[in-house]
C-alpha cells in the first residue's frame, strides 16, 4: 500500500534538510583557522596512505587491488591552504572512486586511478581520475548538489561531494568540476590558488557581492 506523504510533512523535511546544510556550511566557514604552505605531493600522498589503511575503507575496497599511478609536479610551487580539509576532499574522492569501481559489473580492466598534481596558470591543479562506470550526464551535473546520491539509503546521505565542492570552492576561493561519460570512468578536477588563500577568498567573497 502506497502512502502518499502530506504536503505539510514534505515542507518540513525540506526546511530540515535546508537547515542541515546552512549547519554544515556554517561549520565549514568557521573551521578554516589554520592556513600554512604546503607541499601538495606530500600531502596527497599521505591522504593516500590514509584511505589504504582505513579500516572501514579496506573492509569493503581493498586499496591493495586497486592500480594507483602518481603523476605529480616536482616543481609544483608549495600552497597556502588549510592541509585538513584538503586531505578531507581528496580522501572522499578516493572513497567514491572506489566504491564506484567495486560495484562495476564485469570489469575489463584493473581498478585503476591517476592522481595528478600541475600548474595551471595562477592555480595548483588536482586531477583524480578512475576508470570504473562513469556517471550519466544527468548524475554528472548534479554531483555536488547536497543530499543527491546514487547510492542506497543505508550507504551514503549524498553529503560527500557538497562538502568537498564548499570546502574548495568557499574556504579556498577554488574550482571543483567533474568530467564523466558512462563506461568511460570520472575524473574530478580540483583547482587552489597558488597566492594567499585569505587573499583569494577576500576577493572571491567581493566578487559574490557584486
Amino acid at each position: 500500500m502506497h502512502i502518499q506523504e502530506s504536503p505539510e510533512l514534505v515542507s518540513k523535511s525540506s526546511e530540515r534538510a535546508a537547515e542541515i546544510v546552512e549547519n554544515i556550511l556554517s561549520f565549514i566557514r568557521k573551521s578554516d583557522t589554520h592556513l600554512s604552505s604546503r607541499d601538495l605531493g606530500k600531502l596527497l600522498d599521505h591522504t593516500v596512505d590514509l584511505a589504504a589503511s582505513d579500516y572501514d575503507l579496506k573492509r569493503n575496497y581493498d586499496f591493495r587491488h586497486i592500480e594507483l599511478i602518481r603523476e605529480c609536479d616536482p616543481d609544483l610551487p608549495h600552497i597556502p591552504c588549510e592541509g585538513t580539509k584538503i586531505q578531507q576532499v581528496i580522501f572522499n574522492l578516493l572513497k567514491n572512486g572506489a566504491q564506484a569501481m567495486a560495484e562495476q559489473e564485469n570489469p575489463t580492466e584493473t581498478p585503476r586511478f591517476v592522481l595528478r598534481t600541475l600548474r595551471d596558470g595562477d592555480m595548483a591543479r588536482i586531477e583524480l581520475e578512475d576508470n570504473g562506470p562513469g556517471m550519466s550526464e544527468e548524475t554528472r551535473q548534479r554531483a555536488f548538489e547536497p543530499f543527491f546520491t546514487t547510492k542506497e539509503t543505508n550507504v551514503g546521505a549524498g553529503l560527500g561531494l557538497s562538502v568537498s565542492y564548499f570546502i574548495i570552492t568557499e574556504n579556498h576561493a577554488g574550482t571543483m568540476t567533474v568530467e564523466s561519460s558512462p563506461g568511460r570512468g570520472a575524473k574530478f578536477i580540483v583547482r587552489i590558488p597558488l597566492r594567499r588563500v585569505a587573499d583569494a577568498v577576500a576577493t572571491h567573497s567581493l566578487a559574490g557581492r557584486g
